[in-house]
């Protein structure tokens, strides 16, 4: 990755970049689910704000048309609290996990299907 050059991928809804204050940590944002990139005159823009939580710099700042406009820092307090929403956001929106009942029914009618074409020649 190279500093100042936002990477967006639509095809993988994914977008990366270096941190802006040049500590070379690298981010990725998932989109359009937690921020929207988009073009202005050849330049990003990402919103809203990008927090990096996981790197001693915790910068905190908004890139518009390219420029960045930094922002307060999060103690470590609104940090935890954003982290936890965005966890418990997505966990809402996975597919609940099949139960064990389901999980080993599953299991033995394919056993029962390869089981009658071995003794039935794959009638």
């Amino acid at each position: 990755m190279e500093e100042g050059v936002v990477y967006h991928t639509e095809e993988f809804e994914l977008a990366g970049l270096l941190c802006a204050c040049g500590c070379d940590h690298r981010i990725t944002l998932i989109v359009p689910e937690s921020h929207r990139v988009w073009d202005e005159g050849g330049y990003a823009t990402i919103q809203p704000s990008v927090g990096v939580f996981d790197a001693p710099c915790k910068s905190h700042y908004v890139i518009r048309a390219g420029h960045v406009q930094w922002l307060p820092a999060f103690s470590g307090a609104q940090a935890t609290r954003i982290m936890h929403a965005q966890i418990a956001r997505h966990a809402s929106q996975d597919p609940e996990p099949a139960s064990w009942l389901h999980r080993t029914a599953a299991v033995l009618s394919g056993f029962v299907k390869k089981l009658r074409a071995v003794f039935l020649g794959g009638r």
